[in-house]
């Protein structure tokens, strides 16, 4: 069967176009006439589908932010202590980022539309992932967004560097990420770090 080409084409057709274009040469290589390159077709007729290069970055990134979700979800099901709970987001974020680095800093870049109710949902799907054992484990609703927020950014820190071969030393980089991830529930939550409790 043939390519399907111009009004044919559904939006859901440029975005795996586009998905692709991110995988295989980097998010910067992401533009409309190279996704219409990918499609065959016309960058002209790409205006059919997406209004604009901007919307097509916000579309990859939804796209990314989707199957993320989707795999977390798969990660969280049937582990029930919030501890742990945190722990598989903080891995889940590192296996993630390391089985899709293109599409994860493409994600990290671009900034979310809250307006957007596919976009609004699946953010608030990842954040309730992160809120919910926070909660169970005694972070104040008023400090929560703090909690998130250093969790955040010091995992995003984190497989940033690794991803793109910063860490030189000779220490094995997944002992360093369960330190990280140790301490920094520790942190934001007042317990005392497993690797430091008494025997």
């Amino acid at each position: 069967m043939g390519r399907r080409h111009g009004p044919s084409l559904s939006v859901g057709d440029v975005v795996a176009a586009a998905v692709r274009v991110v995988e295989t040469e980097g998010p910067d290589a992401l533009g409309i006439s190279r996704v219409a390159a990918e499609l065959k077709i016309k960058p002209a007729s790409m205006y059919n589908h997406v209004a604009s290069g901007e919307a097509l970055a916000r579309l990859v990134a939804l796209e990314a932010n989707r199957q993320f979700l989707t795999a977390l979800q798969a990660r969280l099901e049937g582990v029930t202590a919030p501890r742990d709970q945190l722990i598989a987001i903080a891995y889940q974020v590192r296996d993630w980022a390391n089985e899709n680095d293109s599409l994860y800093v493409h994600m990290a870049r671009v900034e979310p539309d809250h307006a957007d109710l596919d976009a609004a949902e699946i953010l608030s799907g990842i954040l309730a992932a992160l809120s919910a054992p926070l909660g169970a484990l005694g972070v104040a609703e008023g400090d929560r967004v703090h909690a998130m927020r250093t969790l955040r950014s010091a995992l995003h820190g984190f497989v940033l560097l690794e991803t793109s071969g910063q860490f030189q030393l000779g220490v094995n980089t997944g002992d360093s990420f369960e330190w990280l991830v140790d301490r920094l529930i520790a942190g934001v939550t007042g317990e005392q770090s497993s690797q430091n409790a008494p025997a």
